[in-house]
């Protein structure tokens, strides 16, 4: 009978089954494993991160509370009617620090959003562009929660001040 393979032959062959069955071991079984355990590890260091940070909010909690208290008690202490004079003289505050003339004021309706009420002022001034500027930016920073919702700019006639309306807004 005559050989089909040679020794040589037959290792070569072996030797290629050998590796395309541990191949095919790998890509079916080991890797989809080292696959899962990179995206677990990849997560647990996600979710160490995050709780890294919760514990550093948690060990600030009580600072956190108490600065919380130290700006809104006294707003929660007061009475509406108490609550709004503050925010007319806060609002007088502001104007003078920058500078400009308040000529009238007036608070006017409040309205329920969802979740807080907004109050409404009006108020009329005089002055210039930079004392303007500075006005809207110490009301928008205010520790009163006021925001300007409109404003509107007229030049005096002969004047080198400027005339403004505002809308200011405060959150309660």
């Amino acid at each position: 009978m005559i050989k089909i393979l040679t020794r040589r032959e037959k290792i070569i062959l072996y030797l290629t089954l050998t590796v395309v069955f541990f191949s095919l071991v790998f890509n079916l079984f080991i890797w989809p494993l080292v696959n899962k355990n990179i995206n677990l590890s990849c997560q647990i260091n996600i979710t160490q991160t995050k709780l890294k940070k919760y514990l550093r909010l948690l060990a600030q909690k009580e600072y956190l509370q108490e600065k919380n208290n130290e700006f809104f008690a006294p707003l929660k202490s007061q009475d509406a009617q108490a609550a709004g004079m503050s925010v007319l003289t806060e609002l007088e505050d502001l104007a003078k620090a920058a500078g400009i003339r308040i000529v009238d004021i007036r608070p006017q309706s409040v309205s329920k959003k969802t979740g807080y009420k907004e109050v409404i002022i009006d108020l009329r001034a005089e002055g210039d562009m930079e004392g303007y500027l500075k006005f809207i930016y110490n009301v928008e920073s205010s520790l009163l929660l006021l925001r300007v919702k409109k404003f509107q700019l007229t030049t005096k006639s002969n004047a080198r001040a400027l005339d403004a309306s505002f809308s200011i807004a405060q959150a309660q």
